[in-house]
């Protein structure tokens, strides 16, 4: 069982989008160790509700939501309910992201679409609903999206994913700008390579492209990075949780590198 290490968020309610696994579960239960309350909004609720039971345990209340976040009204519902069980949300990390390894070529317009769909409308419409109701309780919160730092120095096959979370960083700066009269922040985090499910599967599908086998392509990807290995979830959230506390309340419009180094490599 964690334990909370801090009360930088206690009595806090963070909604956290893509939070049943990966860097979503890393922010959600490193953000309930600093004392926050927890909505996890997520396609998947049978793994979300993994994620909510170790909140729980750590102390924290949580509640799970079926939503897909390109869909505005079933966003709108989410909001609602998340409000109606917890309180005012003071907090929302939009980590609901895909990413598949194909290059430009053999990219369709559904993929393009599903990727700008997920990582860039996703965090559009989430913002938005979350943003009004901060702004109608008065409340002073805190926006992080989950940008990548493929936004700036993407890989080969990430034509897709990488301009849809630039567009991530762009959409954040124009959000900041728009929401400070009302005393709301918003950054992004832009993750180097972490241990989760999502790049375990990004390195299959470029094994199958290639000749080099995925330990080789962990490796190489392993030496992009300054600090020699690939983050953790939880060291995302450790990010996150700076934002959205009162130790981040004047940082905004930033897109911040937590990546051990790729960007400087």
């Amino acid at each position: 069982m964690s334990e909370l290490v801090d009360s930088r968020l206690a009595g806090r309610h963070v909604v956290v989008t893509g939070g049943a696994r990966g860097i979503g579960r890393g922010i959600a239960r490193r953000c309930a160790r600093s004392g926050a309350d927890i909505s996890i909004f997520d396609l998947r609720p049978d793994v979300a509700e993994e994620t909510a039971d170790e909140v729980r345990d750590i102390g924290g209340a949580a509640t799970v939501w079926k939503v897909d976040v390109t869909d505005a009204d079933a966003v709108a519902d989410a909001v609602e309910g998340a409000e109606s069980e917890l309180g005012p949300i003071d907090g929302l990390v939009n980590n609901a992201g895909v990413q598949q390894a194909i290059s430009i070529l053999e990219t369709t317009e559904e993929d393009w679409d599903r990727h700008f769909g997920v990582n860039a409308k996703g965090t559009f419409l989430v913002s938005k609903h979350v943003a009004e109701r901060m702004i109608e309780t008065e409340t002073a919160g805190s926006i992080v999206n989950v940008a990548s730092v493929g936004a700036e120095r993407p890989f080969k096959g990430q034509g897709a994913y990488g301009a849809s979370k630039a567009a991530v960083v762009t959409f954040t700066t124009v959000l900041a700008k728009e929401l400070a009269e009302h005393g709301i922040t918003a950054n992004s985090i832009k993750p180097g390579t972490i241990d989760t499910p999502m790049v375990q599967q990004w390195l299959e599908e470029r094994a199958a492209q290639s000749d080099a086998t995925e330990e080789e392509l962990l490796a190489e990807t392993i030496d992009e990075h300054v600090l020699d290995r690939i983050g953790t979830p939880e060291e995302i959230g450790h990010a996150a949780v700076l934002l959205l506390s009162e130790e981040g309340e004047w940082i905004t419009g930033e897109s911040i590198a937590v990546d051990g180094g790729y960007l400087r490599g």
